[in-house]
């Protein structure tokens, strides 16, 4: 019995749906069928899932459990309390948790620190609830999930550390001065824009901090999200358009290269990056 291989080609891509036909089919076989691919990516109107990313033992014998998120949309930035669509069980709700979501993926944004003796048998369950759909993930000691933050093995490379110094106090409508102090191994070496031959001329390949809202009521404008890194200092400023608490998010990296990893400016290997959280008051 002979085989008939039927080879498949792009011959037609219609946003935000891609169809597929199937080469025209030998004289007197059945017609060939449409295959429809649905394109997953969305700029507005998806929805949110919270990830596990694992967990580590700290040196005073506590444990942090690493979380981040997967927003689902291109370029659509939500907000979603404290509360019945953003919260941990069981309680309290609040773990210390974005309320603002950027784009995309977004890689150990947060820890919730727990005692040694924290029951292997139990789960900590985040719950986001966007658009009428709950996603939920569970946090818990399992072996396999133990990852290491701290230290890549392979190089001998060590996480930087960040001092966000004290809170800051703004006025709605006018630039305020964020600044953190960021102290690292040196490792890797520094390198210039595009060096790589991998990175665009225009993504960091060296030290630097991005900034982004991690809480508050409203709108904040950077005048610059990424900034490098200098005589271990780096600084942006903010305006906020709206009176409240807020938490800024600075993420200092030593050179993971930013923006490559599934073009989602997702950082590298998590000992090359950590993230602290600016308290500004604004009145």
């Amino acid at each position: 019995m002979s085989r008939q291989l039927v080879i498949l080609s792009l011959c037609a891509v219609a946003l935000p749906s891609v169809i597929i036909h199937a080469q025209t089919p030998a004289r007197g076989s059945a017609p060939a069928s449409v295959v429809q691919l649905t394109d997953p990516r969305r700029d507005y109107g998806q929805n949110i899932a919270p990830v596990y990313e694992g967990w580590e033992p700290n040196p005073d014998g506590t444990i942090s459990l690493y979380f981040g998120y997967m927003n689902r949309n291109w370029k659509e930035e939500l907000d979603i309390p404290i509360g019945p669509n953003n919260f941990f069980e069981p309680g309290p709700q609040d773990r210390g948790q974005p309320t603002h979501f950027l784009p995309r993926r977004n890689k150990q944004i947060f820890s919730i620190v727990v005692p040694k003796d924290f029951p292997r048998d139990r789960s900590l369950v985040w719950t986001l609830n966007v658009r009428g759909k709950a996603e939920r993930v569970p946090g818990s000691l399992k072996p396999e999930q133990q990852i290491d933050v701290s230290r890549e093995t392979a190089s001998g490379n060590q996480r930087p550390k960040i001092d966000v110094g004290p809170g800051v106090t703004a006025t709605v409508g006018r630039p305020v001065t964020l600044a953190v102090s960021v102290t690292d191994d040196g490792i890797p070496k520094p390198r210039g824009r595009g060096q790589s031959g991998v990175e665009p001329p225009n993504v960091f390949a060296g030290p630097n901090v991005r900034w982004s809202k991690y809480r508050g009521p409203g709108t904040v404008r950077f005048n610059n999200t990424a900034v490098a890194i200098s005589d271990g200092k780096a600084s942006t400023t903010a305006t906020f358009d709206a009176p409240g608490e807020y938490l800024i998010q600075a993420l200092a990296d030593d050179g993971s290269v930013l923006g490559q990893s599934q073009g989602q400016n997702v950082p590298g290997f998590s000992c090359w990056w950590v993230t602290g959280n600016v308290k500004v008051t604004v009145r």
